[in-house]
């Protein structure tokens, strides 16, 4: 398998069942970490580096790639973001408005690590009983292969979302090869 391609794409049909299941942990941050990398693309190393002062703003610099990236958070990220300061208030955070929007909830000050979230999705997938490789990387898998069928299997879209620039990786990434060849081979009968 090529680098990068350890884990897939998050199936439809699974991520709101492991969505539901942080909801009903009340891991708070955990969900909202999951929804804002399956409604943004973002990696979760850029997702974890965000803070409320730049919430506003729609433009960031990729820790991997240190290229810049537009964006817009949607409904759903603003809900999670609003969620989340609920959430810290009630923990009695006294910066449950500032600072870093994925808290540690150790180290209210800090952000929740790489780590700490690992560790979480090791919990969730084995819980759920999920045997497919996946991790917080398979939300930004399935949130490219989401853009490619809702826009007309626009390549060059989902390409420039990803912030990528070989079409062969790409579709490799959001699983468009497996896919396309197991219909092949189910599909060609002569």
């Amino acid at each position: 398998m090529a680098k990068g391609q350890l884990v897939k794409y998050v199936p439809e049909e699974d991520i709101q069942r492991i969505l539901d299941y942080f909801k009903e942990k009340n891991l708070i941050v955990m969900y909202s970490i999951s929804t804002v990398c399956l409604n943004t693309g973002l990696r979760v190393s850029d997702v974890l580096g965000l803070e409320f002062s730049n919430l506003e703003n729609t433009s960031l610099k990729e820790i991997k790639t240190k290229k810049m990236k537009d964006l817009t958070f949607n409904y759903k990220c603003l809900e999670c973001f609003d969620l989340l300061k609920e959430f810290y208030k009630q923990k009695g955070f006294k910066n449950y408005d500032s600072g870093f929007v994925f808290k540690s909830m150790i180290r209210p000050r800090s952000a929740i690590t790489y780590q700490g979230v690992n560790f979480r999705m090791k919990e969730m997938k084995k819980e759920l009983n999920i045997n497919y490789p996946m991790n917080t990387h398979s939300f930004r898998k399935a949130w490219g292969r989401k853009v490619y069928y809702s826009f007309n299997k626009d390549l060059a879209l989902v390409m420039k979302a990803l912030n990528h620039v070989d079409p062969a990786v790409t579709l490799r990434y959001i699983g468009i090869d497996e896919d396309d060849l197991s219909k092949i081979y189910k599909n060609v009968i002569f």
